[in-house]
């Protein structure tokens, strides 16, 4: 058993949960690709067995989430979940400043990252310091944002679709769009709906798990182009080199039952770099 679900994450439940509940249910190892707060729902990609290898490989960096930004205050957490920091007034705004303020923000960025995280400073996760009342180093991070659409906006809050590059913190966006419309904000709401070609559409509940669950193909969903030759089994399944001839220089070789991740070495000669069967 091995391939690949995709889980409509609930609230009030960390990503690791939900791979421990896979992981019991179905009694195999088991992964995931992009952790999801865990006041967060949304799309969650989990890989079971020998698909966990494949995770690198799926075309999972880019995602989309539907986000709200609350004005008034500013928190721990960057969130409406975190202890209040500091509150101010709400001044107005109009549709035409937020859409500036979305336009201002779409490009690659440095984006400040929230020390309520799991981004590790000198080998402990930045959270510890925070929840140990120590003092914690401010990390960036490179992102890009390519797209934000408003939804609708009201006096106190702006809903928003952000299509963003992988690592891109949505609580920091909010407090982002919040200064820069003169004022504090938190996110007050976030569901992931797409994660590389895989929307919510395609996920199924936490509860609808079962053993016998069906799971989406490993080889069909890795997002590199295909070779596809059964003549080379042997070399796919001891990981000889190859000489192909390709424009690519990373490629899926597909033998069949043995399917392997292959680099260019040098000119037309390519390594072995994951057996993915």
């Amino acid at each position: 058993m091995k391939g690949l679900l995709c889980i409509n994450k609930p609230q009030d439940m960390t990503s690791f949960d939900v791979v421990a509940k896979v992981r019991r249910i179905m009694n195999a190892k088991v992964g995931h690709a992009g952790t999801l707060d865990p006041m967060a729902t949304g799309l969650l990609i989990i890989a079971v067995n020998q698909a966990t290898k494949a995770l690198p490989y799926l075309g999972l960096e880019d995602k989309v989430y539907h986000g709200k930004c609350q004005m008034g205050q500013k928190t721990s957490t960057g969130d409406i979940w975190g202890d209040v920091i500091e509150e101010k007034p709400v001044q107005p705004f109009t549709e035409a400043q937020i859409l500036e303020v979305f336009q201002s923000l779409t490009g690659p960025l440095n984006q400040r990252v929230p020390k309520v995280s799991a981004k590790k400073v000198d080998g402990k996760r930045s959270y510890d310091y925070v929840f140990e009342n120590k003092e914690v180093k401010q990390l960036y991070t490179d992102i890009e944002i390519y797209k934000i659409e408003l939804l609708s906006f009201d006096e106190n809050t702006i809903e928003f679709l952000a299509h963003v590059s992988n690592g891109t913190y949505i609580r920091t966006l909010c407090e982002d769009i919040a200064e820069k419309l003169n004022n504090l904000g938190s996110m007050s709401y976030l569901e992931r709906t797409r994660v590389g070609n895989l929307t919510l559409d395609d996920a199924i509940s936490i509860d609808e798990i079962q053993p016998d669950t069906k799971l989406w193909n490993v080889k069909d969903s890795i997002a590199l182009p295909k070779i596809i030759n059964d003549k080379l089994e042997d070399y796919v399944k001891n990981g000889k080199r190859l000489k192909l001839n390709t424009p690519h220089d990373q490629v899926l070789v597909d033998a069949g039952e043995y399917y392997a991740v292959y680099q260019r070495e040098k000119d037309e000669t390519f390594k072995s770099v994951r057996g993915l069967w």
